[in-house]
């Protein structure tokens, strides 16, 4: 079986309620083939304090599912690593998981393998980092 690289993604959001745009950049990316949408789920708590969480086997709503790659649940997510972040969401906040395959590095990373290689560390940087050090260079970032 052919798979690039695959990366959970876990956003968070000051309101119970996701943006329509959230789902709307990451059709852009699943459709243009950059990435695959593994899976999804959707946490969110309001006002009183009820926790509400929605995965493939839930009605989510159809901005997200359609967008997965195959229906069927996976078990790249545990109920732990799905409690961890149900736990760190707040009162009328949200947070979305997204479990990606980086579709573009597919190729990269079947030739790393074949020549013997292993991908031996791999680093999100945050966005405001990134935005501090090209600041810090004096290099406009768009």
């Amino acid at each position: 079986m052919r798979v690039g690289p695959v990366e959970v993604i876990i956003c968070t959001f000051p309101s119970p309620e996701i943006d329509q745009s959230v789902a709307v950049s990451l059709s852009e990316a699943v459709e243009s083939g950059v990435v695959a949408l593994l899976d999804v789920v959707v946490i969110a708590r309001d006002g009183l304090g009820t926790l509400s969480v929605k995965d493939l086997g839930d009605d989510l709503p159809a901005a997200w599912s359609r967008l997965i790659v195959d229906p069927r649940p996976l078990t790249l997510l545990s109920e732990t690593d799905i409690e961890v972040v149900a736990g760190s969401v707040g009162d009328n906040e949200s947070s979305v998981i997204v479990t990606v395959e980086h579709r573009w590095a597919r190729r990269l990373s079947e030739d790393v393998r074949a020549a013997g290689g292993t991908t031996a560390l791999h680093v999100h940087i945050p966005h405001d980092t990134v935005l501090d050090a090209f600041q810090a260079d004096g290099v406009a970032a768009s």
